[in-house]
């Protein structure tokens, strides 16, 4: 009998001690937060794990804050290990020698003083920002900086070619509808007159100067480069609302250029057309961060990186 009663009571506190562990809650594994610098040249943001680095620029009126609130992309790199430095360099179309190298030096000294990885270094900006980042993918072709190991520059809408940029903004400018929009226009055509000349007189200046044009000797220096092209062509928006012809817009432009790639070569060159995504500041608008999917952009990441 007293065995009996051992036994039970030992079974009794086997059981409690089963419904009791099953009753407590799983400890959650707390993650780490990503480190967060801000300098006046550039935000960064550090995941605790990080395998990538992702650099992002703003279009010509805009900062980095103006990045990370119009795009999901630093939010979605940083959750996947990508350490992203949204720069504050705008208002560029073109850049000298001595701009691309001050610019390249700012990186190269963020990526020392803040131990980053940066053998799978990706560039990447909205409208002018792109034009930075494909002029910056170009210097560092011609002059590789053993601190950054580039992996891929992609633009978002850009208008790459300063040749056609010229033609439809003068074609918007010369327009009598929409006089609000003109602005922009005249001030590009202004620049490019002053610094370029007419691109049908300055061929040879255009093709140094853009960012990629659509001619081999513009393209080769991108040749082994993964390059990503991202446009909206919402032409029945562009009509509406600018009384621009698809010739007009930077989609046009984006699709020449990107055969012009495939031409000499480059196999990885995309153009990523997108339906129904461009949202800018809250209205619907094709040029936008927002036509950039950004699950697919760290996805297109994480598979170029070692």
């Amino acid at each position: 009998m007293l065995e009996a009663i051992r036994q039970s009571g030992i079974a009794s506190a086997l059981l409690f001690a089963l419904l009791f562990n099953a009753c407590q809650a799983t400890p959650q594994v707390k993650e780490a937060t990503p480190r967060e610098i801000h300098t006046t040249d550039y935000d960064l943001i550090i995941p605790a794990e990080q395998k990538a680095l992702l650099i992002l620029f703003p279009c010509f009126s805009c900062d980095a804050a103006d990045t990370r609130s119009e795009s999901k992309i630093t939010y979605e790199a940083v959750s996947n290990g990508i350490a992203v430095m949204l720069m504050n360099f705008n208002r560029h179309i073109m850049m000298s020698d001595a701009e691309e190298d001050t610019v390249l030096a700012t990186i190269v000294q963020a990526v020392k003083e803040n131990k980053l990885k940066a053998d799978n270094t990706f560039i990447g900006g909205f409208s002018s920002g792109g034009n930075v980042s494909f002029l910056l993918a170009k210097a560092l072709a011609k002059s590789p900086r053993s601190q950054v190991d580039l992996k891929g520059a992609f633009a978002v809408d850009s208008p790459l070619d300063l040749s056609h940029l010229y033609v439809s903004s003068k074609r918007r400018v010369e327009r009598p509808s929409f006089p609000e929009f003109k602005g922009e226009a005249r001030m590009v055509v202004a620049l490019l007159d002053s610094t370029l000349g007419d691109p049908v007189m300055q061929a040879g200046s255009y093709e140094a100067r853009s960012p990629l044009m659509n001619t081999a000797a513009s393209a080769l220096p991108l040749k082994e480069l993964p390059v990503r092209l991202y446009t909206e062509a919402d032409t029945a928006w562009w009509r509406t609302n600018r009384d621009d012809s698809y010739e007009d817009m930077n989609a046009y432009s984006l699709e020449l250029l990107q055969k012009t790639l495939r031409g000499v070569g480059n196999e990885r060159a995309e153009l990523i057309a997108t339906k129904d995504r461009g949202i800018q500041h809250g209205n619907r608008h094709p040029h936008a961060w927002s036509i950039v999917d950004e699950k697919e952009l760290v996805k297109w990441i994480q598979v170029l990186s070692n």
